[in-house]
């Protein structure tokens, strides 16, 4: 039986708790890091590297005057456009699925063989290659797949994957690159 990971927000009766048991144990001295992370089921090297990325951004946001404490909140297609427009070039679009395609299919007898399962398939935008998104991705095997997605690892194994994947809308494309997406331009 293994202890799933926790997360509690600041203040909360939980971290109370946590503390007054410390405490009571007679020990006033903080959880070493590597404990409150192997306890919590967390990678800390990468837990690490998430504090000092996040430090380097704020840093960088008030240099520029920008407000740190603001957040996108409920406007997370705000956050979304802002992945397409920094991932633009690494876009892929989800194969049709297998009955959308019956009808090519007997259009093209000559051609032998089962149409393999499209779902989670998909062609890059730039390059054209077939590629799947990777197990370990979290739209791995999620029903129905994304449409259009942007991601930030190719991987290339037994066969081509996609890791770091995140949902896009595929108009937003012709709005941060025209000159490459808009077919009328």
């Amino acid at each position: 039986w293994r202890k799933e990971a926790t997360y509690t927000k600041p203040g909360s009766p939980r971290k109370k708790k946590i503390k007054l048991g410390n405490k009571a144990k007679g020990t006033s001295a903080k959880m070493p890091h590597g404990d409150w992370c192997g306890q919590n089921f967390i990678n800390g090297r990468a837990l690490v590297r998430a504090h000092d990325v996040r430090s380097q951004l704020s840093e960088l946001c008030s240099r520029l005057g920008m407000d740190i404490q603001s957040s996108c909140s409920s406007e997370m297609t705000t956050f979304y456009e802002c992945v397409c427009a920094g991932l633009f070039l690494q876009v892929a679009t989800r194969l049709p699925n297998p009955d959308q395609l019956q009808a090519k299919k007997k259009a093209r007898l000559s051609r032998a063989g089962i149409l393999p399962s499209s779902r989670g398939h998909y062609k890059t935008k730039l390059g054209g290659n077939m590629v799947s998104v990777h197990p370990t991705s979290f739209m791995f095997g999620r029903n129905p797949a994304p449409k259009c997605v942007v991601y930030t690892d190719l991987l290339y194994t037994t066969k081509m994957y996609i890791r770091g994947v995140t949902q896009i809308r595929e108009e937003w494309l012709k709005d941060v690159a025209p000159h490459i997406f808009d077919p009328n331009k």
